[in-house]
């Protein structure tokens, strides 16, 4: 999925003007109105390099699990104190539950089909304690995405230059992302593609989803970026 671009990972999304921290602080927002357990262990589910646990750290004892070893190796570099796993959302075992578990920045979209939709919310349901919050950011739904978007990122730094070029495209129910890159440092230039598949889940899908976890379930429209979250409530 990653190939290149891992390693420029926070670059490329701070030049887009993604804002961890307040995105991080809306989330705690969240987890104060609805979580009823009583403790502050928090998982962040495909946490990718950190960017938010590490900002959650100040309010939880975080933790953070990811299917990307590169991803992890970063993340680890950028918070010593924070353990991360490497597992799969759908099927991992920490052997131990959560107050909180956050799954954000659309990374829920990477499971692709409704049954591994459910697969992995229950998945998350069994880590999480009575009283907990389970708080999902979505992926676009089939009537938002746009077939045929192209879009443009550049970093502009003085030893690192980097053009990102993407095209949307849709089979079915799962979008893809065609991303091309041209990287510039001073060993060179080079060029890489990544293709990222991710499935177009409705409204109905996600709400279905939480229910057949056992879950009572809310949506917010907005979230904590436009995208909408749902906040999963597990039972005293």
């Amino acid at each position: 999925m990653f190939s290149e671009s891992e390693q420029y990972y926070d670059q490329l999304y701070a030049s887009l003007g993604k804002n961890y921290s307040k995105e991080s602080e809306k989330a705690h927002r969240f987890i104060q109105k609805y979580n009823q357990s009583k403790g502050r262990l928090l998982l962040d589910v495909a946490c990718g390099t950190g960017g938010h646990a590490g900002l959650l750290s100040k309010y939880y004892q975080v933790e953070g699990i990811d299917l990307d070893p590169k991803m992890l190796s970063i993340a680890r570099k950028k918070h010593s104190g924070i353990r991360f796993h490497q597992g799969d959302m759908t099927d991992f075992n920490l052997g131990k539950q959560f107050d909180v578990i956050v799954c954000l920045f659309s990374s829920i979209g990477y499971v692709r089909t409704k049954s591994r939709l459910r697969k992995a919310i229950k998945t998350m349901e069994r880590h999480l304690l009575p009283g907990g919050v389970l708080l999902i950011e979505p992926w676009f739904t089939s009537k938002q995405w746009t077939a045929g978007h192209t879009h443009m990122l550049t970093v502009n730094q003085p030893s690192l230059k980097i053009t990102r070029m993407s095209h949307a495209s849709r089979r079915g129910t799962i979008s893809s992302l065609e991303f091309q890159y041209l990287i510039g440092t001073p060993k060179g230039i080079k060029h890489s593609i990544e293709i990222h598949e991710m499935g177009l889940f409705s409204y109905k899908d996600h709400m279905d989803a939480f229910r057949a976890a056992g879950l009572k379930v809310t949506h917010d429209p907005q979230g904590l970026s436009g995208r909408g979250l749902y906040i999963g409530r597990k039972a005293i």
